[in-house]
This record gives structure tokens, sequence and C-alpha cells, in this order.
């Protein structure tokens, strides 16, 4: 959400800690204005207990309410003066710093806060906070959450809380405090029984997989056509369902003959790039294909919502002439055709005893509902009207743009209409929504519902192979992706990052390979008497030291590159060669390096096309277009080269395979030769141009 009116509190160190923290909730009140539209029983803003924040996924509802064992957002108690007016300026204050939607655990730390100062002081007054006090929050939480996973984040939450109030000098001599409660470990790695179970079972089965692909082959009604389409999108890299929503019509991203999909991913990593499986681009083609083709009708509400927001959108199913004015009042058919209700509904107001605009024809409408009430408080609502309140209830907290985006929303790549995927009610021809992680993990498993949605899996009458029903989730889609990465042997790096994690380490939360599979990798690597080869190494995701690779002056170990390894000291400057490995000396490839031989294949491939499109224009005398021949060539030769070695026979499997010093001189060599100096190395004898020719056999 774009919040430019932010201003930050500052407080003074020169003023009381009372009158610090009276300024601090002056200054969220009066000066900030998120949720200041949110209202609850009458009241709004600042003065209602209850806020909402609209996310791209879901609403999450902010009460400043008592703790309670069976509470909810309808009724509850709110928490006592003058508690709730800190807890609601410092919710206020973090949410316009960002907008998270783990703020529930602020508000469980606060009312832990709220209660034990009560129980200490009688009042709740954040000023009388003591290191007696946080001992005391400590003992409540064990007692409201025993041995919950939850007490961690809490723990987090709280010491974020007190170095707030220490910076900002509300009590700048409350107690360091450190959490008291350890992260739960990886579940995937447990060995306790309840634990080694959910393992067992959180991986998909390859049956269930094909099965997914069954129905995006199979599929023909648009309801699997989206849904399978949806999915396909958390098939090729493993994704969150969350961050489908960011998808736009410009994701599919063509690099050098290569599909990625430009993809913002959570928990940090931020925007990104992530590369399709060569065998799966063309699934990925048709299902954004599929996606544009049934997602047009809502972008082209948005778009019209965004452009004129006080004029509703004219749609198919309106009844009303081309003539009828915006601002002439509507009567409960035109109302009921124009908002989308299921069609036997508006047929019975049309044919209402006393007509489309009678007591009955209302009543029929369900005319008790709030917000029909709230459109026809001064009559029957208009045109005008209804766009108000559509664009109210259809837009979100970063409207018109895209979450993390700048992108407007009429590109979302995922928006349809309300109710245009529903096998009972109309589609609402005004409307364009985002699907959320409930509605996809819809698709994969049946919720205990009353009229539970039916799964992708039971509309193509697929089950498993015992027979039972298909129930997933779209998280197991990730871990079923990452545990097969695992099993082939991608390094820890490249998982995480083709995952979206900013952190290598959660790599271990998705890794459930089985015990026999762990323990068969840990003994193929005792069975070894001598240290392994580089190749070895490698194949077994161990680190490969520079004496591993014919470097014997230098410690450390090398780095993995997408054709090789790079023997670049990174203690010295940093590289220069931005990403041109292949012409560098410092790089190397290694024979028999899984996967390194098709790279370099559809690497070749790419530059021969370019080298001769160069080749092409140089020959129509295009200008500068020579100087490219040399550039394309020049690559081209030295990967065409390692290339031929890969395939050589002759060259057993594991020779380091280098390109020679003498066709990449440093830059002070360079200097050093032009000035006719002896640089210790053979000088280049012959020109580019020839070195170009012999390696490309021309």
């Amino acid at each position: 959400m774009l919040m430019s009116n932010v201003v930050f509190f500052k407080s003074k160190s020169e003023l009381s800690s009372e009158q610090n923290l009276y300024d601090f909730i002056a200054h969220c009140r009066d000066n900030l204005t998120l949720y200041s539209e949110d209202e609850y029983e009458g009241k709004k803003g600042w003065d209602s207990n209850k806020w909402k924040f609209h996310a791209p996924a879901k609403t999450h509802t902010m009460t400043f309410s008592k703790y309670s064992t069976d509470q909810d957002n309808y009724s509850f108690e709110p928490m006592d003066a003058p508690f709730i007016e800190f807890s609601k300026a410092y919710i206020r204050y973090r949410q316009s710093e960002k907008q998270v939607t783990s703020i529930v655990n602020k508000l469980i730390v606060l009312r832990v806060i709220h209660d034990v100062l009560i129980d200490e002081y009688g009042v709740t007054n954040i000023g009388n906070l003591t290191g007696i006090s946080q001992q005391e929050i400590v003992v409540l939480c064990n007692e409201r959450y025993p041995k919950s996973p939850l007490l961690f984040r809490f723990g987090g939450q709280l010491v974020s809380l007190y170095d707030f109030l220490r910076e900002f000098h509300i009590l700048p001599m409350l107690p360091e405090w450190k959490n008291p409660w350890r992260r739960e470990g990886a579940k995937a790695e447990s060995t306790k029984v309840e634990d080694r179970k959910w393992q067992e079972e959180r991986c998909p089965s390859q049956h269930q997989m094909l099965s997914l692909a069954q129905c995006f082959s199979q599929s023909k009604e648009p309801v699997d056509l989206y849904w399978s389409s949806v999915l396909a999108f958390l098939m090729f890299a493993p994704g969150r369902a969350g961050e489908l929503s960011y998808l736009t019509v410009n994701s599919l991203h063509e690099e050098e003959g290569r599909l990625g999909v430009r993809w913002y991913a959570q928990k940090g990593f931020d925007h990104t790039v992530k590369w399709v499986p060569k065998p799966l681009e063309n699934t990925e083609r048709e299902a954004f294909s599929r996606l544009m083709k049934l997602g047009e009708p809502a972008r082209e509400c948005a778009k019209f919502a965004h452009e004129y927001p006080n004029t509703f959108f004219r749609h198919v199913d309106c009844v009303t002439s081309a003539n009828f004015l915006d601002n002439e009042p509507l009567n409960a058919y035109q109302f009921a055709a124009a908002m989308g209700f299921d069609k036997q509904k508006v047929a019975a107001v049309k044919s209402a005893n006393g007509g489309p605009d009678s007591f009955t024809a209302w009543d029929s409408l369900n005319r008790n509902s709030k917000w029909i009430q709230n459109l026809r408080v001064n009559g029957n609502p208009t045109y005008n009207d209804l766009a108000q309140y559509t664009l109210t209830k259809y837009k979100n907290a970063d409207w018109p743009y895209i979450a993390h985006s700048e992108r407007p929303i009429y590109e979302s790549l995922l928006l349809i209409r309300e109710n245009e995927l529903h096998a009972k009610h109309s589609t609402k021809g005004h409307s364009w929504v985002l699907p959320d992680v409930n509605r996809v993990n819809d698709q994969l498993k049946s919720r205990p519902l009353k009229d539970p949605i039916r799964t992708i899996f039971q509309r193509f009458d697929l089950k498993n192979e015992d027979g039972s029903k298909i129930a997933l989730s779209s998280h197991q889609l990730r871990v079923w992706l990452s545990t097969m990465a695992e099993r082939g042997g991608m390094d820890a790096f490249r998982l995480a990052q083709w995952a979206g994690r900013a952190r290598i380490s959660d790599n271990r939360h998705y890794d459930l390979r089985t015990p026999a599979e762990k323990d068969e990798q840990v003994k193929s690597i005792l069975a070894y008497k001598e240290r392994p080869t580089a190749l070895e190494a490698v194949k077994m995701n161990l680190p490969v030291s520079y004496e591993d690779v014919g470097i014997t002056n230098r410690i450390g170990v090398v780095d993995v590159t997408e054709y090789g390894m790079c023997t670049h000291d990174y203690s010295m400057s940093p590289c220069t060669k931005g990403g041109e490995c292949m012409t560098c000396r410092e790089h190397i490839c290694i024979k028999g390096m899984p996967n390194t031989l098709e790279r370099l294949i559809e690497l070749e491939k790419r530059l021969d096309a370019q080298f001769k499109k160069a080749q092409e224009d140089s020959g129509q005398s295009v200008f500068g277009a020579d100087r490219w021949v040399t550039h394309f060539g020049w690559k081209l030769s030295h990967v065409k080269t390692q290339r031929m070695r890969m395939e050589d026979k002759n060259i057993a499997e594991g020779t380091i395979l280098r390109i020679p010093d003498v066709h990449d001189p440093s830059a002070i060599e360079r200097t050093l030769k032009s000035k006719g100096l002896d640089t210790g190395t053979p000088d280049n004898q012959k020109s580019i141009d020839m070195i170009i020719s012999g390696l490309l056999g021309s």
C-alpha cells in the first residue's frame, strides 16, 4: 500500500517518559491516517475498536479487545484505557511503517501486557512496565499458550516492543530482554513419532502429482481450465500460493532462448525471475494463455472502475436501456440484474406481485441485508450509487496497483469476476477479484463444510492408487518440488534461489527425503578412504577446495556456477567479468559435472544464433555489426571448444578444463605489454580473428 502521508515520530530525550508517551499517541492519532476509514458500532477510525487490513490473500481483522478463550470478532470487550490508546498508536505506527499479516501476534502480546499491568497495578498504563513485569509476561504467556510453537514468535514481538519503548524514550530504563523461547526445530528433520508420520504423509506421491498433470491436459470447462492453469504456476518451481496474486499479464520472460516467470517471492526474497525447466515451457505458456483469455472480462471491469470511478460498468446482464441515466433510481428488477443476483431471483423480482418496484420485489432480494439497506437509505439506488459501492467492495489496500508492484490491478494475470467459476451462482459482471490461498487449496482438498466445493480431482474422478480421495495443499506442491530437487542433487544455493527463499537454511524444512535416502548419502561419503575428487565432491554436494582443482597456493573453496566453477579469490578485488564466465581464465569446467554439458549445448545454440545474426548484419554493412561478429565469435569459440572437450571420449571424467591464460590477459598484463615490458606470460601471436576462425573451424 502506498502511504505517502506517513510522518514518523521523533521522541525527545530531554522530555519525560510520560510526555514522550503522550506525544507518541497524539502523533499516531492526529497525523497518521491508516485505518481511518474503518468503522465499527457507529465509531470510525481511531475511535473504532476494530480495524481491518485488506491483504491480497485475505482480510485481517484487528480487535483491540481483552483476552478471552471464546472471543470472536463480532462481540468482545475492549481493552481498558489508557492502554487501548497506546495499543492503537503502536499498531497504527508499526503498520504504517510496513503492513504485515502477522499483526495478530502483536495484538496477542499487547493483551498479555494489558492483563499483567492490571494484576500488578490495577491500571493499564504502559509507563508502569518494569523488569518484574517482563518476567510476569513470560509466566502468563506460558499459561495461556503452553508448549505452543508460536511462543517464539510472541517473544520476538516482545523484543521488538521493548526495543521500541527504549528507543523512543517512553521507557528508556526498561531492562534489556532476550526471547526465552526457542524456535521450533525443522519438522522435516524431527525423529518424533508424530513428526515421522507427518513426514510420510506430507510429500505427495508421484501418482498424485501426475494426476494434477492429467487434470491440466484434459481440462475443457472454464473452471478446470482456470484452476489447472493456476496450479501449473505452482508446478514448475517451488512457490507459495499467496505469491500467485502478484503475477501480471507481463510475467512471462524470454531471455536467450530461456523461458522464465517474473515472480515476487514473499518472506524477504522479493522480485526475481524463476526459470522454467525446458520440458515444462509449453505447459507454462499454455497456462498463461488460458489465464489471459479467462481473465479478460475481469480486467476490463477493473480498468473501467479505475478510469471511471463514479460510473457503473454496464455489463451484458444489465436490463436498462442505453439512454438510462446514471443518476436515475433503479427498481428492484434493474438493481438485481445490475448486481448479478442469480438468474432465478432476478426473474422472480421481475414477475413479483405489484411490479418490480413493489415491497414484494425488494423483499424477495432480502431487503434486510445491511448492504442493500445502506444503498437504499436515501431511496432507490442509482447507477452512481452502485459505482461507489462496487469500487469500495472490490478495491483492496493497494488499489489501484498490484501489491509489491507498480503495475495496475487490471494487469493482474489471475483476476476473475466474482462467482465466475461457481457451480451454482451467477457471475457478477461488474466485479473483479483475486483468488486467495483458501480458494487455491479448495481445489486440492475438500473442507468440512455443509456444501463443500468439489476439488479438481473429484471433477475428473481421480483417486489415490488405493481408491481413497486425493487431498493435498498448495504447500505440499512446494514440498514435493523441493524434495525432488534434493534427490536430483541440486545445490543448496540454487535450490533456495529457485524456491524464492531468502535463507538457504530454510531448505531443510522442505526436504522430505526418507531417512534411508539421507543415510545412503552419508554412507557414500564415509566410504571414501581419501579425499574425493572435485567431480565426486560436486555429485555429493560437498565443498570443492582450490587444491581439488589444482590451485595449491590458496586456502578456501571454489564457487559453483551454472557451467562449472569459479576460482576467483573473493578476498581480492570483485569479479570484473559481469557473468562472462566462459571467456574467463579463472573459470573451470569439470568433465562429467551434472547438467553442465546440457547447459553448454543450450548456451552454444543461443550464441550461434546471435553470431549468425551479427554476420548477416555485417554482410549488409550495418554500422557496428562487425564488432559484434568479433564479440560473439570470440565467446562462441570458447563455449564450443569446452563443449567438444566435454563430449570427447578420450578425455577422462573429472578432468579440469580451462581456457588458455593467453586468451584472457588481465588489465595489468595488457598495460605492461603495451609498454613493451615482460609479464612472464607467453604473448598471443595470433590475432583475435585468427583464433575465432580456428576454433570455429571456418
